[in-house]
């Protein structure tokens, strides 16, 4: 992901093939649907 976003002018994210946010690589890192989707929601325990 550090090369990606160290190249990229601009990044489309999706998440099961749909766009859930484009935008500049620190638009991407910093949004909370990309975050949820690929990190999971903050408090959220594993089961």
């Amino acid at each position: 992901m550090n090369l990606v976003m160290g190249i990229c002018d601009g990044l489309c994210v999706l998440n099961y093939g749909k766009i859930i946010a484009k935008g500049t690589p620190d638009d991407i890192k910093s949004n909370p649907t990309v975050i949820e989707a690929y990190l999971g929601k903050k408090g959220a325990k594993d089961k």
